[in-house]
């Protein structure tokens, strides 16, 4: 070792509460070739009294501080990196889906009759179209109640009747992670509010 890398000249690079994590920083630092050593006492533990910790030093040499640097980079970063192998980053979103279960489309198809406002597709996780059919349906029971349009009770039923039929399908396309964009939701369940509405109103007793 030179003398410019003598010990007492080595650059602190982090400094750590936690034995283990500074344990642990310089076994990764070492497995890169960056000499490196704690200053401190790693043995120390904090007593439930104390309202003080131990401070541990990561030093490393003058000569692989550019390594060291590097490596610790490396060590937080959320890209690849040389230091953490070619493994590609998962994408937060596949991590996600891995947690989520598959739904049950006869389940979705019974939601939609016992909670009867686009409760089949919410379940689904297609909740653009659950939100235009829900607006749909509550449509609906207003003008029923408030204005005494007695065959908008027909566009109530098309309504649950495509939210309990089309949910079920739904939640096949939901299980393979086939959800379609917010904006293809939108254009069919407002056609089918649409339709629904023209219906009730045509078949209307004069």
């Amino acid at each position: 070792m030179s003398s410019g890398d003598d010990d007492g000249d080595w650059i602190e690079v982090r400094r750590v509460t936690d034995p283990i994590g500074a344990d642990m920083i310089r076994d990764f630092l070492h497995e890169h070739d960056v000499r490196v050593a704690i200053r401190g006492n790693p043995q120390a533990t904090r007593m439930t009294w104390s309202q003080t910790t131990e401070v541990l030093r990561i030093v490393v040499a003058p000569g692989d501080l550019e390594k060291a640097e590097e490596a610790l980079a490396a060590m937080t970063s959320e890209s690849t990196h040389p230091f953490r192998g070619a493994g590609a980053i998962e994408d937060e979103s596949e991590k996600a889906d891995k947690f989520v279960k598959p739904r049950s489309a006869i389940g979705a198809a019974f939601l939609a009759v016992i909670v009867p406002i686009g409760g089949g597709h919410f379940y689904a996780r297609h909740g653009a179209a659950g939100t235009i059919l829900a607006s749909g349906i509550v449509g609906a029971v207003l003008g029923m109640v408030l204005a005494g349009r007695g065959e908008l009770v027909r566009a109530w039923a098309l309504l649950v009747a495509v939210d309990m039929v089309g949910a079920f399908f739904a939640v096949r396309r939901f299980n393979a992670k086939r959800v379609p964009p917010e904006s293809a939701q939108r254009r069919w369940a407002l056609g089918a509010v649409v339709l629904a509405f023209a219906a009730a109103l045509l078949t209307a007793e004069r």
